[in-house]
């Protein structure tokens, strides 16, 4: 878990912020890490109010600049993914700026947003910047390169998302993958994927992960899938021969959906950064697809369609755990 804390108020507006970055492990940060930050503008604001803005901002690690990019604003919090050029230390910490400076702006290349927060869509998108992998799926019209549809599947191309349906009238596996697989989605790594796979149809899944082959072969898969024949679905973890319910309960909208791979045999599963599912006992996998795919359930009961908007990997934190944050008025 991530904290920021504002620790100490000057009575005059800083622009500078620093921000201390704890790595709590027995192990340094690989480099370079992306390390997320969650920033509490609603307080920051009350010091300098131009951080509201959240636009006036650069970071800087040794007087240089260092990409960062605005993940989301909720609730006051602002998440955002800083790519750190040094390692950290094991038990040990380094500290980066955050200057505020209301002649600056979203320039797309040391300061971005995820596509579709801007005005124009991806106009200051510079995830791949920062991430190992990152793909947006807005503003398309053909899929990106290697990515690949299985036959029948349908495809829609929207200004801000990729809808991926199974076949209506014809039973099987359809979808989307990627492949070669980059290095990046081997364990140790995550990866965070954002859009909607909610489906409600009965014993029809939606499966996302990465996988042994691209139609239904199983692997490290989130399986959006009801059992019922009526909303809402749950998400399962398939890991042939395992197909384990997480108890978690899908809804219908937009969110994030990660997996952490510790080890082929150590499974993290999170829905918005909250944990639903934790496996020590996973059986290891071959991967080398990563796989988006709707099922149609003997030619009547389509899956989804999927909604993605992005997906990405960043790097493995020392142990699984992301390094402490701590921001410094």
């Amino acid at each position: 878990m991530v904290r920021s804390n504002l620790v100490s108020i000057n009575v005059s507006p800083p622009t500078v912020f620093q921000i201390n970055i704890t790595n709590t492990q027995n192990t340094a940060t690989p480099v370079p890490f992306q390390q997320m930050i969650q920033l509490p503008i609603s307080q920051l604001g009350l010091i300098n109010p131009y951080v509201r803005n959240i636009g006036p901002l650069r970071f800087s690690y040794n007087g240089s600049y260092i990409p960062a990019w605005l993940e989301s604003i909720n609730n006051g919090t602002a998440t955002i993914w800083v790519k750190l050029p040094v390692s950290i230390p094991a038990n040990s910490s380094i500290t980066i700026d955050m200057e505020v400076d209301p002649s600056l702006n979203f320039d797309g290349v040391y300061w971005g947003e995820a596509p579709q927060l801007s005005p124009t869509y991806a106009q200051y998108d510079n995830g791949n910047e920062i991430f190992p992998y990152y793909q947006r799926f807005g503003g398309l019209s053909s899929l990106p390169p290697d990515w690949y549809s299985v036959s029948g599947t349908r495809l829609t191309f929207a200004s801000t998302y990729i809808e991926i349906g199974a076949n209506q009238t014809t039973g099987g596996w359809y979808g989307i993958y990627l492949n070669p697989l980059p290095q990046s989605f081997l364990a140790p790594t995550v990866w965070t994927l954002y859009g909607n796979l909610y489906s409600d149809q009965y014993a029809t899944g939606l499966l996302v992960g990465t996988a042994t082959g691209y139609n239904n072969n199983g692997g490290y898969v989130i399986d959006d899938f009801s059992t019922s024949g009526s909303p809402p679905p749950e998400i399962y973890f398939y890991n042939p021969p395992n197909f384990i319910s997480t108890g978690y309960t899908d809804t219908n909208n937009n969110k994030l959906y990660s997996m952490q791979l510790n080890s082929p045999t150590s499974v993290q599963i999170f829905i918005n950064y909250s944990q639903i599912y934790s496996t020590s006992s996973a059986t290891s996998q071959n991967v080398s697809y990563f796989v988006i795919t709707p099922a149609n359930n003997g030619g009547t009961e389509p899956a989804g369609p999927a909604y993605i908007y992005w997906l990405r990997t960043t790097a493995y934190p020392p142990n699984g755990v992301m390094p402490s944050v701590e921001v410094i008025a």
